[in-house]
Order: structure tokens, then sequence, then C-alpha cells
């Protein structure tokens, strides 16, 4: 029986004789071995690209795909450490797609390969595992604020009185995510919790006696000397009264301590006591209800923001959020959401009329107990052709209906027209620059209604966000190992993406907000029913540092927990 010859038919040659096929086989010479013609051959494959081609087709594949090829021979090995190929996967796979870089500077090319290697795998490792069905926490260093006073290895108990429970952990910003804020009443300390490293050094830390911090918040701007702004009172006088000081304080690392640069004294009744802190935002602080401004370089006198900002309500309608968006001031109340315009000031300290006058108050339907504001940097040319940022506003609401996280959206409004500018009264044109601005009219839409209600269990708090987008709540689930199902506190991960949609025929460009939900916990925490039932958990407080893929979880029990994801 004959084997069929297809391929041969194809070409013509099934009719040909096998003494006349092996013929057109060229003779191979006595001196030379079959062998050596077969090594001969000329390689296929990626082997047989140039190198410049070769870095072409490895800059389209992923991070992970670079460092398995780099494993294979010792040409991938070179070829996959040229500078070029990092430069090129770091802007598209990463800042294209506005992915935070860790440890960025404002220019990338004075980065050398490694370094761009380094940064373009930790915000690639960083996004897929947070991005992930099942995310992570790669590595896990724990420490406590204080030093066990007894010998007993016995825990302390779960109560108010425990003489060193954590309010907050915060990340100041311009450190890598390696430099740790922690809170208690009395005491502000840093740490420092290397990557590579298992332990925590404390590097500064400052007491206040008789003094009850209220609240502290770290500065936005990571090149301003001013670090920190606290808040904090003490009992006075009689009848008692308590003194409010709020002051900007100064990383000492050499020295171990923190100093104060400004300081303010606010003198209030008991029963009317200041709320904490809002912001800081380079030498701007915005601080109390009404909310005001405080300009802590030029002066010591603080600034209303206007009878707008001193909305009376017959409910309660306390300031949750707030943050400094272009040339306005978003304050998110429990009932409101407020855009208030921003003044300027003068070297005398003195506030003068802004670029923008235009101000708005929003009623929300049902009042909330949390609030989280979200606005991701966007690039020179987007603010140039949009006069706010995509900003995405997270409230933590309690209905009739039930519990449920509700999203409201404030996309800007684009650049208006030279044309149109030039028809608009603007003073001081020759101070604020050639930008077509129009100040009385609003630079953004303001939301009817939430564009997206997740719902959420009653046990949902703590919201916390990073400056990139990511962010988590905390909420109790139940959990099922083995045959035992138990409690445990999870946090719940979420990330918001703000994109350009290219507008089709007559509908013109604009901007989308995303809310993508990741199911599965990041970090479960199991608790008692103790715990349960009087809702007084182990952990009270956390926060998270998005551009690196650290969490920091701070306890009843005087201990911190440092999670990294990346």
């Amino acid at each position: 029986m004959t084997r069929p010859m297809t391929d041969i038919r194809n070409y013509g040659l099934a009719d040909r004789r096998p003494k006349q096929l092996l013929k057109m086989v060229p003779s191979v010479p006595k001196s030379v071995s079959y062998a050596s013609v077969i090594s001969h051959r000329s390689p296929t494959g990626l082997t047989s690209l140039p190198d410049d081609v070769l870095l072409l087709v490895t800059s389209l594949i992923g991070v992970e795909d670079i460092l398995a090829l780099r494993m294979t021979s010792k040409r991938f090995s070179s070829v996959t450490k040229v500078r070029w190929l990092w430069s090129n996967v770091l802007k598209h796979q990463v800042i294209d797609r506005r992915l935070p870089v860790p440890a960025s500077i404002a220019d990338l090319k004075a980065l050398s390969s490694q370094e761009l290697e380094v940064r373009a795998i930790h915000a690639s490792r960083f996004h897929e595992n947070w991005c992930s069905s099942r995310p992570r926490s790669r590595r896990n260093v724990e420490f406590r604020v204080r030093e066990v006073e007894s010998d007993e290895n016995t825990p302390p108990k779960l109560s108010d009185v425990h003489p060193h429970p954590i309010s907050q952990v915060l990340f100041p910003t311009g450190h890598n995510g390696e430099l740790i804020i922690t809170v208690e009443q009395s005491r502000v300390a840093c740490w420092e919790v290397p990557f590579e490293g298992s332990e925590a050094f404390l590097i500064a830390e400052r007491h206040l006696p008789d003094r009850v911090i209220d609240g502290l918040v770290v500065n936005d701007d990571p090149e301003n000397e001013g670090k920190l702004l606290v808040l904090f009172s003490q009992s006075v006088g009689t009848p008692a009264q308590f003194e409010l000081t709020t002051e900007v304080w100064s990383l000492d690392k050499f020295h171990g301590s923190f100093t104060t640069l400004q300081s303010h004294v606010l003198t209030r009744a008991s029963q009317r006591r200041m709320p904490p802190v809002a912001c800081l935002c380079g030498d701007l602080a915005v601080i109390g209800d009404p909310v005001v401004l405080w300009d802590w370089k030029r002066s010591n006198r603080l600034f209303m923001m206007g009878s707008a900002a001193a909305h009376q309500s017959p409910t309660p309608d306390s300031v949750l959020a707030a943050r400094l968006v272009r040339d306005h001031l978003l304050v998110i109340r429990q009932n409101h959401i407020q855009l208030l315009p921003i003044p300027r000031f003068d070297e005398d300290g003195n506030p003068v009329q802004g670029p923008s006058s235009f101000g708005a108050i929003l009623h929300v339907q049902d009042p909330a107990r949390e609030a989280v504001i979200i606005a991701p940097e966007v690039s020179e040319e987007e603010r140039k052709d949009w006069q706010f940022d995509p900003v995405t506003v997270l409230m933590r609401v309690t209905a009739n209906d039930g519990h449920s996280i509700r999203k409201y959206d404030l996309f800007p409004r684009p650049v208006a027209p030279a044309e149109v500018a030039a028809d608009e009264e603007r003073p001081n044109d020759s101070v604020h620059g050639p930008q077509h601005l129009l100040p009385t009219a609003s630079p953004c839409t303001l939301p009817a209604c939430p564009s997206q209600t997740i719902a959420v269990p009653p046990s949902c708090s703590n919201l916390a966000v990073g400056r990139n987008g990511k962010g988590m709540w905390m909420e109790t689930r139940n959990l099922t190992s083995g045959h035992t199902t138990f409690p445990a506190r999870c946090f719940v991960g979420f990330d918001v993406t703000s994109r350009l949609v290219p507008g089709k025929e007559s509908q013109p460009t604009r901007w989308q907000n995303e809310l993508a939900l990741r199911e599965k916990g990041l970090f479960r925490s199991r608790v008692g029913p103790g715990e349960v039932h009087q809702r007084k958990y182990r952990i009270l407080t956390s926060s998270l540092e998005d551009t690196v893929g650290r969490i920091a979880v701070g306890g009843r029990d005087g201990r911190v927990q440092i999670l990294d994801f990346a």
C-alpha cells in the first residue's frame, strides 16, 4: 500500500521517478559530513531576527513574559537589559495606562536601565495582583508602637481604656511608601519600613502631654516642607473650655523629631468643638466647620470660605471630606456637595479675587456617614483643554432601603474657545495668563443623582482611598475554612479610572469614570463573637499607598501591620 503524496503533487513532482528526484538533490562533498551541513543551516524563529527587530517584538509583550524570555538564552538576557526596551515598556504599559510610577521623578531620562526595569516590574505586578480574581499580599510586616510593659506573652485585652490604641495610620507623600505615621492619643511617631526588610524602625516621634490629638493629615504636596497638619485640644480655665491649636509640622529625621513651622490657637466652648482637619495641600490648609482656609506660610489668620461655606441645615451636616481641585474647593458634607471658589492671597496674607467666582451647593437624597474624593492626575495637555479634573465622590449612605456606597461623578467642561472668551469680561488678564476660562461659569457638570449604587452590609466602614484611584473599605463576612465557619473583617478593594471617550460624528469628546469592584477580599482578620456583637473591632484604622501597593492596618491593641501587594 502506497502512502499519498499530496504535498509533492501540489508542486508537480508526483509524476517524477525516484532516480530523477535524487538528481535534484545537490551533491555533498565527501570531506563534509551530513551533520555539519545540518548544523550550518540558517537559524529560524526569534533567534534569526536582528537585535533592533527583536527589541521591537519584545516591547509588545508583557513584563512577566520579558522576564521569562530573559531566562532562555544569553542573547535574550542581554537584549532584555537594553535601556530602550524598559523605557518603552514603562511608557506604554504603565504611563499610557494611567498607572502610577513608583518613586517617580520629573525626568525619566535620567534613570538607568535597571532603575526603569525595577519601576516597570513593580507597577505591573501591583496592578495585576490588585485586579486579579484573588489578590493576595506578598509580604507582611508587623510591629508594636510601644514595647510590651508586662513580661507575660499574653496580648493586652481589647477595651476602650487600652493604653496605646492607634487612632490613625498614614503614609506621608514623597517617601515611596517606606514611611508610616502612627497617631495615638497624645503621641505621633514616624516609622521606616523598608521593602526588603522585615522590621520597622522608629525614626521620629513627638509627645503632646495633657493634650488630645483630634486629627492629623499629611500634605498632598511631596515637595512642601510642611509634612503634617495637626489639630489638638486641651482643657483650660474654669468652667472648662477647650483650647484648640492647629500646627504645621516638618519631619526632622536627623534629630528624630517633628518641628513646628506655624501654630494657630483657637478658643471655643466645649459644646462647639471644631471637627478634625480636612486636608493640607501645599501652603493651604482646610480646617473647621464652617470651612476655613489657612495660608500658613503667609499669614496666621483664618479665612472663612464665604457664607455658602456655613450652610445652615436642620439636620447634622458635618464635613466628611474636602479636596482642592484646580481653582475650587470641593467639600463633601453629610447632606450636601459644595463647590467653592478659592481666593488668592497676596504677600501680606490678605485674600484677593481668584481666577473663578463660581460656587454651587448640591443636595443629596440621604445623609452619608463617610465619604472619599477621588481625583486622578491628568496630563498637561488635558489640563490645558479642560477647566476641571474628573472627580468621583463615594459616599457611604444609610437609608430606609439599606446600606450602600453611592458614586457621584463631576465631569470637567472643555476650555472655551478664544473667540468666546474674548467676549466675556475678565479682570486682571495680565495676572492670570492667556487661559480662556469663564470665571462665572461652572467648570464642571454637577451630578443630579448617583451614577452607581453598590449594596453593602451594615458592618461596612473605614473608607480609604489612595492618590491614584485605588481604594478599599472594611466589612464583616462569614468565611468557611474546611468544616468551620467564622466571622472575619475583610478589606474589599476597588479602583476608579477616568478616561477620555472620543466623540462620534456630532457628539463631543467626553470624560468617563468607571468603578471596578474587587469581590474577593484583599485581607481578612478573624474576629470574635464579642467584637461582632459590640461592633468594637480589633482593627481601628487603615491607610492605602496605591503608588507602591502598600496597606497599613492599625489595631486597638497597639499593633501595626504592613501588607505589600507588589
